[in-house]
């Protein structure tokens, strides 16, 4: 059964749709890529709010055609990223549409990739200490790590629920991290430990 979302987005809200999808639906309930397992924590959509508000802060100069300016301040004061990537990203978009490009397609474009990015190394740092926990816990030798991470990948290949939530906690916690809620970024490391536990019994199986 398909997740709905419990929270109101207004359709014109590009980047709270952006932020929200696949991962928060409302209840302070954290889901996985696979949707069929979610995560309480308190509080996490007071988190949610206050990370979108940091994010929306310099807004204007998007709309005002300055979408660099943005960046900069997204990599100086939300998480480093490719700047000159993405802009060239949106310069394509901006060349073959010109002046049909709306302001949804270019907040898709700068803010999803931003946010893309954020997804990626929060789930890469979670990897590799999903890998660490393995071979502490199975005694294997630090070289061995480059098999754990062929058989993890597998895994992901496959949507494993489990995997599913340590890259949605993952996101959780780096957002934890940056609006300084203590609470909230150990909640996550407790349950991202947890799923670790269960990608080792699968490991195992």
């Amino acid at each position: 059964m398909p997740i709905k979302p419990t929270v109101k987005i207004d359709p014109n809200d590009i980047v709270r749709y952006l932020l929200y999808q696949q991962f928060y639906y409302g209840e302070d309930r954290i889901y996985g890529r696979t949707k069929d397992r979610s995560e309480y924590i308190d509080g996490a959509g007071k988190a949610i709010e206050t990370f979108y508000l940091l994010i929306t802060k310099h807004l204007n100069m998007i709309d005002e055609g300055y979408p660099h300016q943005y960046l900069e301040f997204f990599n100086k004061s939300v998480h480093k990223i490719p700047t000159e990537a993405i802009m060239n990203k949106y310069r394509d978009y901006k060349d073959n549409l010109g002046l049909d490009m709306s302001r949804q397609m270019t907040l898709t474009v700068i803010i999803g990739e931003c946010l893309s990015k954020i997804q990626k190394t929060s789930f890469e740092a979670s990897i590799i200490k999903l890998i660490e926990f393995v071979i502490e816990k199975r005694s294997l030798k630090p070289e061995q790590g480059t098999d754990i991470k062929e058989k993890i990948k597998s895994l992901y290949g496959i949507s494993n629920p489990n995997i599913g939530m340590i890259y949605s906690l993952s996101f959780m916690k780096f957002i934890a991290k940056t609006i300084h809620h203590k609470d909230i970024e150990e909640k996550c490391n407790q349950l991202l430990n947890k799923y670790y536990g269960s990608i080792l019994e699968v490991l195992e199986g």
